[in-house]
């Protein structure tokens, strides 16, 4: 089980502390070796004098997911629980199964639906989770649907969404690959 307010509360003070760290370890450096001080850089038209040129690269910008922001614990349980995956394409094949594990307050998920009308492949991490919404960052793998021949990878940062009273998140990036629309639902 999460816990928020424990999780955010840790997650500030270390922040803080990094920062911190960080900042010493740059004075040290710029201390210890004046002859390498980058001038500074002049702002851009219209641009805050103090803004940065560029943020560090943490590990949710690079790609990796360190662990799930549960914003609701209902919705979470939902998708722990999930009872499947579909692509609209695959008409005749029974949902797909969707597996969601959680490793240290890390979700993942992976699943397949699959028949002879083609494959719907799905896994990656889930970066956060809210009542009606979750972020998902993996891969997703079309085969063969709606037309034989057909590949459509797509790698990234996605959303799915949940609205009315749908029993299931729909992937909300749905035109891809040739201009078609793929439906993809994950089923609570």
């Amino acid at each position: 089980m999460h816990k928020n307010l424990e999780r955010d509360t840790t997650i500030a003070k270390g922040k803080k502390r990094m920062s911190s760290l960080l900042l010493a370890a740059g004075l040290a450096l710029a201390a210890a070796t004046p002859a390498m001080a980058v001038p500074p850089i002049k702002a851009h038209q219209g641009a805050p004098a103090s803004a940065p040129a560029a943020a560090p690269a943490t590990a949710a910008s690079s790609g990796s997911v360190q662990k799930t922001d549960i914003q609701n614990q209902a919705a979470y349980e939902r998708l722990m629980n999930n009872s499947g995956i579909t692509l609209q394409w695959l008409w005749s094949a029974q949902r797909g199964q969707l597996t969601a594990t959680d490793e240290n307050d890390l979700v993942r998920i992976e699943g397949t639906q699959a028949n002879h009308e083609g494959t719907l492949k799905i896994k990656g991490d889930i970066v956060s989770i809210a009542s009606d919404r979750f972020i998902f960052r993996g891969t997703i793998l079309i085969l063969d649907a709606p037309d034989k021949g057909r590949r459509c990878e797509r790698n990234g940062e996605f959303e799915f969404r949940a609205t009315g009273k749908r029993k299931y998140w729909r992937l909300q990036q749905m035109e891809a690959c040739g201009g078609l629309t793929d439906y993809v639902d994950v089923y609570y």
